[in-house]
């Protein structure tokens, strides 16, 4: 984790960003599917588990869109089967949410 040490009087100003936490990205983008209408979801880590975890949604049917690097937009309402035999799905942590 960085650290920062401001040493001097100067107030601190400006903006830090925070990233997205991966496991509760794993966690929210699998409760999505439970939406009928689409949902979007901003602040999504730019990881590979994510990237898989897209990938198994769009294997059950349901639309998924990045939008950009940290925002998607999944709609449940088109999964068609509860079958998900995915090897990658197994390498993550987050394949239990299904």
């Amino acid at each position: 984790m960085r650290q920062y040490a401001v040493k001097g009087g100067a107030p601190l100003v400006g903006e830090v960003e925070i990233g997205g936490a991966k496991n509760a990205a794993l966690g929210i983008l699998a409760a999505a599917l439970m939406a009928y209408e689409t949902v979007e979801i901003e602040n999504v880590p730019d990881l590979s588990d994510i990237d898989v975890m897209l990938g198994a949604l769009k294997t059950l049917g349901a639309r998924v869109e990045k939008v950009n690097r940290h925002t998607v937009r999944i709609n449940g309402s088109t999964v068609h089967t509860t079958s998900l035999l995915d090897d990658a799905l197994n390498k993550i942590r987050g394949s239990y949410y299904f």
